[in-house]
C-alpha cells in the first residue's frame, strides 16, 4: 500500500510571489497607515488645542471689551501747558477766585489766597501770592497740574506741608508774571 503523499509541493514561482506580496503590503502598511494614523493623532490634539483656544477667547471677550473702554475713557496724562502770558494789574484781585476754582476742580479746599502787592514796586514784572489749601497728598497733584494749566503762573516757589488732625494743610508760594 502507497502511502499518501502528504508534503505539499509549492511552486517556486509561487512562494517568490507571497513573499513579495507580504513586503508590499507590510511596506504599505508601515510606510503609509501607520504614520497616517500619527498625523492624523497630532491633528486631533492640535484641533482640541484651537477649540480650547476659541471657546477661552469667547469666555473672556466681554473683559476684554470693557478694559477697552476703561483705557479709551482714562483721562489725559498729557500735562496743560498752556501759552504764557501775563495777568493784568487790573485783574489782580480775581486771583483768589481763580486759585478756588482750580482747588474745588482737584476736590481741594482753598483757605486763603494772599497776592503780596509789596511786589509790585516800579516796573514788577512777578508777583508772589502765598496760598493755603487743605485737603489730600494725592488732590494736591491734581491742583499742582490744574496750576500748570494757568498761563499766568510763572512757578512755584515753596510748598510746605503741616499735618492738622483731620486733614493736611498745604502753604504754597507761587509767583505770578504781571503786566
Amino acid at each position: 500500500m502507497a502511502e499518501p503523499n502528504l508534503g505539499i509541493k509549492i511552486p517556486r514561482n509561487s512562494i517568490i510571489y507571497i513573499i513579495l506580496c507580504m513586503t508590499g503590503t507590510l511596506i504599505f502598511i508601515f510606510g503609509g497607515i501607520v504614520p497616517a494614523g500619527m498625523k492624523m493623532r497630532k491633528l486631533v490634539t492640535q484641533t482640541t488645542e484651537i477649540k480650547y483656544r476659541i471657546e477661552e477667547q469667547r469666555a473672556l471677550a466681554p473683559l476684554y471689551q470693557s478694559l477697552q473702554g476703561k483705557i479709551a475713557q482714562k483721562e489725559s496724562e498729557v500735562l496743560p501747558l498752556p501759552a504764557k502770558g501775563k495777568l493784568a494789574l487790573a485783574m489782580i484781585d480775581t486771583l483768589p477766585a481763580a486759585l478756588r476754582t482750580s482747588a474745588k476742580m482737584s476736590g481741594m479746599s482753598l483757605v486763603s489766597a494772599i497776592p503780596n502787592l509789596n511786589d509790585l514796586t516800579g516796573d514788577a514784572q512777578f508777583l508772589s501770592v502765598s496760598a493755603v489749601l487743605q485737603g489730600d497728598f494725592v488732590n494736591l497733584r491734581k491742583f499742582l497740574i490744574n496750576l500748570g494749566g494757568v498761563p499766568y503762573v510763572q512757578h512755584i516757589e515753596e510748598i510746605s506741608i503741616q499735618q492738622k488732625p483731620d486733614t493736611k494743610e498745604f502753604s504754597l508760594k507761587i509767583w505770578v508774571v504781571v503786566g
